[in-house]
């Protein structure tokens, strides 16, 4: 499984500004999350993707260029890291 290595913060304000993140916040994402697990090769090649971005229009400019349903994927596993490491106390990366 792959994970963000970039900055968090960074990902999530992008996919907020872009307007991705607001509808989702009632969805089930249990179920966009169990929809994604056949595109799950999309979704990992898009983070590693991500992961590779240095600056915010670029990162505008890729999401832009993703289908829907792996956008969705993204914003739940924006959330779910940055759970997890608020959950630990960490700082992000």
């Amino acid at each position: 499984m792959d994970f963000l290595s970039g900055d968090l913060d960074r990902v999530f304000t992008v996919l907020f500004e872009m307007g991705k993140v607001e509808p989702l916040l009632k969805a089930d994402w249990k179920e966009i999350y169990r929809k994604t697990q056949d595109r799950w090769p999309e979704v990992s090649s898009a983070i590693r993707r991500l992961n590779d971005l240095e600056n915010l229009r670029e990162m505008r400019d890729f999401l832009a260029s993703l289908p829907h349903e792996i956008i969705e994927a993204l914003v739940v596993e924006v959330a779910r890291e940055m759970a997890h490491y608020h959950e630990r106390g960490e700082t992000l990366h």
